[in-house]
């Protein structure tokens, strides 16, 4: 369930880059519809219609396959190099009608490399550097071929060496940063499981796997809570293995601890997810049955009652059987915890003076 949760967290925040794309991309559509309006843009008016369609039709295809979950069929969701490679497409296919607004459009490209700092290795930025230099190149021969009166070549050169070196540190800074980020990511989950263990180690007995005492307590204060506003009721349970001290005895302490264990096992079995066991004290567990009726509570504890007299202790050591007493009764409006649990005890002690091995219910 928790990973399902993080590939949902993960969607969101691949989603928000995309849209953050688009942002981009209709800006940069502003920005070539004004170098239109004002005539530094060489082409007709179908090649700009045409042009301006390719920036936003490209940049609106990853949000809608990232809103369609079909990214997830990509070895990388985020769809990064993709999108690189149709912005560098659009943007150099952009410079080639733009002759006297090319160095700023070439500085409007360095906002790509900033977006790739979020996924890319080295190598994945020296494939954009190479990508762009490459169809900066292209530009230029064509220029040359079909409008030399428009292009300075060695001018162009210069031009074509700075944008190398700037991508080029672009690179070198831009794969460090994103190794940092990997690392800072990586260490953040690293210490969020930390976080978890400790969490749970406060909140479980160690030997069991059962909640401890103070979380169960925690928990009826919480039911108890919930009850008085109307929600629901609940039950509690108070169990006791009968003659624990005797197994310790017989069949050491070693014995006694898998008993335990197997006897919480068993409980978390016969219950539901919802419910609650807890380790109370020694060989005492207390129970949580929470929006539920009396009577179900008492055919539930009559299930684990049943289950622990069937089940083989044979295994451990020869010889071993074990019966469990359980007293159960509901929560009563507006009385304490103390008052609660007490009641249960008090079950649970008539049905050790009957004769063990049974269910008590006090209402």
């Amino acid at each position: 369930m928790a990973e399902v949760f993080d590939e949902r967290a993960k969607q969101r925040l691949r989603l928000r880059r995309s849209l953050l794309a688009l942002a981009g991309a209709v800006i940069f559509a502003h920005l070539l519809l004004a170098s239109h309006l004002l005539g530094f843009f060489r082409g007709n008016d179908t090649q700009f219609i045409v042009l301006i369609s390719c920036i936003l039709g490209g940049a609106m295809v990853t949000p809608l396959l990232i809103l369609g979950g079909y990214n997830l069929r990509f070895p990388d969701p985020s769809l990064t190099i993709p999108q690189i490679v149709i912005a560098t497409a659009i943007t150099f296919t952009s410079i080639y009608f733009l002759d006297q607004l090319r160095a700023v459009f070439l500085m409007v490209y360095l906002t790509v490399m900033i977006f790739a700092a979020f996924r890319l290795k080295l190598a994945g930025f020296l494939f954009i550097t190479a990508m762009a230099l490459t169809c900066y190149g292209m530009v230029i021969m064509l220029l040359l071929h079909y409008h030399p009166q428009v292009i300075d070549l060695k001018a162009e050169m210069v031009r074509w060496a700075g944008f190398a070196l700037t991508l080029g540190g672009f690179s070198l800074s831009g794969s460090d940063l994103s190794e940092l980020r990997r690392r800072v990511s990586s260490q953040n989950k690293e210490l969020s499981a930390a976080l978890m263990t400790i969490k749970q180690q406060a909140i479980t007995d160690e030997l069991t796997g059962a909640f401890n005492r103070r979380h169960i307590l925690e928990i009826l204060k919480y039911q108890k809570n919930l009850a008085e506003r109307g929600k629901y009721s609940f039950v509690v349970c108070y169990a006791d293995l009968d003659h624990f001290k005797r197994i310790n005895d017989h069949f050491g302490h070693n014995v006694g601890d898998l008993v335990l264990q197997k006897f919480a096992h068993l409980t978390k079995e016969a219950i539901r997810e919802v419910d609650f066991v807890a380790r109370f004290g020694g060989e005492e567990f207390l129970l949580v049955l929470v929006d539920t009726t009396l009577e179900n509570a008492a055919k539930a504890m009559e299930r684990v009652r049943q289950g622990i007299q069937d089940f083989s202790f044979g295994d451990m050591a020869p010889g071993l059987g074990i019966t469990v007493s359980l007293g159960v009764t509901p929560y009563h409006d507006g009385e304490s915890i103390d008052k609660l649990i007490s009641r249960a005890d008090e079950a649970l002690y008539q049905a050790k003076k009957d004769g063990r091995n049974r269910v008590v219910v006090k209402p």
